[in-house]
């Protein structure tokens, strides 16, 4: 998408176009903050109306909402308005600036994704009666804090000191190979949060409604994974030698996809038709002695 100037903005920036990408980036990082928000608000007042308490999966998601705001926080910030943006014109100092509010951003954004994807975890776990299910459970969030932890350890000594966050340095590590690992073992973990619900979810005795419901909310964690696949293909595409400030803009932008769809899908099972039918099947299980496959 290219625009140009005409004589009404003459003088004036571009708002967006391949070399100055910044807009785009901020115009995201709010709207799609505004929807993380939104959907922890919902869950917060599904709880308050059908008169349930907060448990601990509740404060987990405000959790990773917070370390969202703290990510676009550093995005918004003013270091972080020329992500995306050309470094021709711009002073070291000021590309430093602008790759430490990445650092900071990307940092941030795991650890969301793994307060969202715990949120998830603990819900389940409080909600099965069933050993075997919480087996799988443990499994899935062994996996899940290996990921987090392993992708901090990465991100944060990727570069060598004083400037780790400095990934135009010959000396850094594979950056491409780093972010494709990252994004997909983020694809690994969602997989998982989606296949151990569905077995969960397929020997219980449910009205076709109620498995529906059950079935769409925990298979909303695919749109994670797309956002994941798309970021991969972005990195993959990172043409060698570029310049980087500008060219990472489509890989920072499927992150933020990624985080926003993480909290809201991770919100999904908050919500009353989804707890009203999880409550009744897995309970309604255990009290007729079913045992799961």
């Amino acid at each position: 998408m290219l625009l140009t100037r005409g004589p009404v903005n003459a003088g004036r920036p571009l708002a967006f176009n391949e070399e100055h990408a910044s807009p785009l980036i901020q115009i995201l990082t709010g709207l799609f903050l505004s929807f993380s928000i939104s959907a922890v608000v919902a869950q917060f007042a599904t709880k308050t109306a059908m008169s349930k308490r907060l448990i601990g999966a509740d404060y987990v998601l405000l959790g990773a909402l917070v370390l969202a705001i703290g990510h676009s926080a550093a995005l918004l910030s003013p270091a972080g308005q020329f992500i995306g943006n050309t470094q021709t014109g711009l002073t070291r100092d000021t590309v430093l600036r602008a790759w430490e509010a990445l650092y900071s951003a990307e940092i941030l954004s795991v650890l969301s994704l793994v307060a969202a994807k715990g949120s998830l975890l603990i819900l389940l776990d409080a909600a099965t009666p069933f050993t075997t299910h919480r087996r799988m459970l443990y499994g899935t969030s062994a996996i899940t804090v290996f990921w987090g932890l392993s992708a901090v350890f990465l991100i944060t000594f990727q570069c060598p000191s004083p400037h780790r966050s400095n990934i135009t340095n010959p000396q850094c590590i594979n950056i491409r190979a780093v972010r494709i690992f990252i994004a997909s073992m983020n694809v690994v973990t969602d997989l998982a949060l989606a296949i151990v619900p569905t077995i969960m979810v397929l020997p219980l005795q449910l009205s076709p409604e109620k498995r529906l419901t059950l079935l769409i909310a925990v298979w909303s964690r695919m749109v994670v994974v797309f956002a994941c696949a798309g970021q991969i293909y972005y990195i993959y595409a990172l043409p060698p030698n570029s310049d980087l400030l500008n060219a990472i803009w489509r890989v920072v932008v499927a992150g933020q996809a990624i985080q926003v769809s993480s909290i809201m899908t991770s919100a999904v099972p908050f919500l009353k038709p989804f707890m009203m039918s999880l409550d009744s099947g897995l309970l309604g299980a255990n009290r007729a002695g079913v045992t799961p496959t």
